[in-house]
């Protein structure tokens, strides 16, 4: 007669232990199997022929004797233990579905020779926008920070590609997706019809070149579109200041180019001559799915 080795069960599960290869007659008669627990809210044991089956209940240990009898009476025992652990916790529930809003995006440019008349350009506008959905992982321009190769050539000739490849770039662990629009002369408006964001890419960043200039431009960096409540704002206006790229170091409106090096950080102008401390322009985002 060979020992039964103790055995792990989980709560819930089941094994099967093979009797018959733990008891031999020495007649070479058949034998009965019978099975009983030391603790049934723990280990539950049942007997179909010579297969014992051990039932986890609940977490702890038993012991299970098991009985072989021959055709004569004569019966031997013998019990092992049985640890039955906790079930594996169950799989975390999947993410609800992504929330989605959508956005209309107004840009009304209010930079005149009325709101800033110091040496006002002749021709004044602002290039086509540009910018991003993304989520807080990138942060494509901030003030204090130096402009990336990107910003440096939208704010200093309204170039956008590339900063769309930058935001390209972060598609799609950090990034949903590029935004672009037309720009527009000054005083007027441009818009974008729709952007799309999502719960996991709740914010945006949107530029624009003052045109002509060095290297000056607004926008916005990072802004989020949910409010304290975790809910997506209906809708939100921010008003826009003149920013300075850190690139070009001219002065003026029709300052020759003259590069900054090494470049500077991004600055506000916002009351720094040739601008007063009026707004250049506004960028309103207006929710158009509910």
């Amino acid at each position: 007669m060979s020992a039964i080795e103790a055995v792990t069960v989980e709560v819930g599960g089941t094994l099967v232990v093979d009797a018959s290869g733990h008891f031999v007659d020495p007649d070479g008669d058949a034998l009965e199997y019978a099975a009983s627990s030391s603790g049934p809210g723990v280990a539950s044991a049942s007997v179909a022929g010579a297969e014992v089956t051990v039932a986890g209940v609940s977490p702890g240990t038993a012991e299970v004797t098991v009985t072989a009898r021959d055709p004569g009476g004569l019966a031997a025992s013998q019990s092992f233990t049985v640890t039955v652990t906790p079930p594996p916790p169950p799989p975390p529930p999947p993410p609800p579905p992504l929330g989605t809003a959508t956005y209309r995006v107004v840009f009304e440019a209010t930079w005149s020779a009325s709101t800033h008349p110091n040496g006002f350009p002749p021709g004044p506008h602002f290039s086509q926008l540009i910018g991003a959905v993304h989520n807080s992982g990138p942060q494509f321009w901030a003030l204090g920070a130096t402009a990336s190769s990107g910003i440096e050539a939208m704010a200093e000739t309204g170039a956008t590609g590339t900063l769309a490849a930058e935001v390209n770039a972060q598609v799609p662990g950090g990034a949903l997706a590029v935004i672009s629009g037309s720009g527009t002369g000054s005083p007027g408006t441009a818009t974008i019809q729709q952007i799309t964001v999502q719960t996991d890419y709740p914010l945006v960043t949107l530029v624009t070149m003052i045109a002509p200039s060095p290297d000056w431009f607004a926008g916005v960096s990072g802004l989020s579109l949910v409010d304290g409540d975790g809910e997506w704002i209906d809708e939100l206006a921010v008003d826009l200041y003149p920013l300075d790229a850190g690139s070009d170091s001219g002065s003026n409106y029709a300052s020759p180019n003259q590069d900054t090096s090494p470049k500077e950080a991004i600055s506000g102008l916002q009351g720094v001559a040739p601008f007063s401390s009026a707004p250049v322009g506004s960028f309103t985002f207006t929710r158009t799915d509910t």
